[in-house]
């Protein structure tokens, strides 16, 4: 892959996925806790549309993005190169394995919206079996999306850890082995990378379990944010240099 190409993966891939990401935070999470099964279905439901678009930005942007890092392999050299892009290589595999499930929330919510509707129904109408039926389930799309949240919560939890140990790994890379500059040269590429790094492993480990999914969810976005910004700046310079 030329130079040119590489830069343009390196912008448009985290650019890309980082707007899905966006939309998928803004419409079905917002301030809802990850064990707020109700709430997520309730955010979920009408959302096919939406949930598409999330989709598709995300498994094209994100391996966009791996293209143009593994094209990039050699320039820092040396093992903490190589394990970071592999790394964010497996997070990268299970974001975009487990962002599938959000279907699954989207059609969960739908039918959820379904059985409230006809328990209301049932109800005005005396009808105390029917009521039953719908009340059972309702509970049981409930039961079963959080056993599929809780399997995407622990992937998640999972991808951001190797995404964070990867681009901290790359971090290091460029700091000891590295000459490359961005195509803003006071910007340092290692401390920007590892700062990622650092940021999403706290989210994780430490502000998730104290503080709650919203408030790590707030810093993995920042963290995912400088990210992109990473590679937008190693990316632009690829793009504008010569093979």
């Amino acid at each position: 892959m030329s130079n040119r190409g590489k830069g343009i993966c390196l912008i448009l891939g985290p650019i890309v996925a980082f707007i899905g990401w966006i939309l998928y935070q803004a419409t079905f999470i917002g301030s809802t806790e990850n064990d707020d099964i109700a709430g997520l279905l309730s955010n979920a439901e009408g959302g096919t549309v939406m949930a598409t678009v999330v989709i598709i930005l995300i498994i094209v942007g994100l391996p966009m993005f791996v293209a143009g890092l593994r094209g990039i392999k050699g320039q820092a050299g040396g093992t903490f190169e190589t394990l970071g892009i592999g790394f964010v290589t497996v997070a990268v595999i299970v974001f975009v394995a487990t962002i599938g499930l959000l279907g699954t929330h989207v059609e969960m919510g739908d039918k959820l919206a379904e059985y409230t509707a006809g328990i209301g129904a049932a109800t005005a109408g005396g009808d105390a079996a029917a009521a039953a039926k719908y009340m059972d389930a309702a509970y049981a799309a409930q039961i079963s999306t959080g056993a599929v949240q809780a399997f995407n919560v622990a992937a998640s939890n999972i991808g951001s850890l190797l995404w964070g140990a990867g681009f901290f790994l790359i971090g290091v890379a460029y700091t000891l082995n590295s000459s490359f500059k961005s195509i803003i040269p006071m910007i340092p590429l290692g401390p920007l990378a590892a700062i990622v790094g650092i940021l999403i492993i706290v989210s994780v480990l430490i502000i998730d379990p104290t503080a709650g999914s919203n408030t790590a969810g707030i810093v993995g976005g920042i963290s995912f944010a400088i990210s992109v910004l990473w590679s937008v700046l190693v990316g632009a310079k690829l793009a504008t240099s010569s093979d």
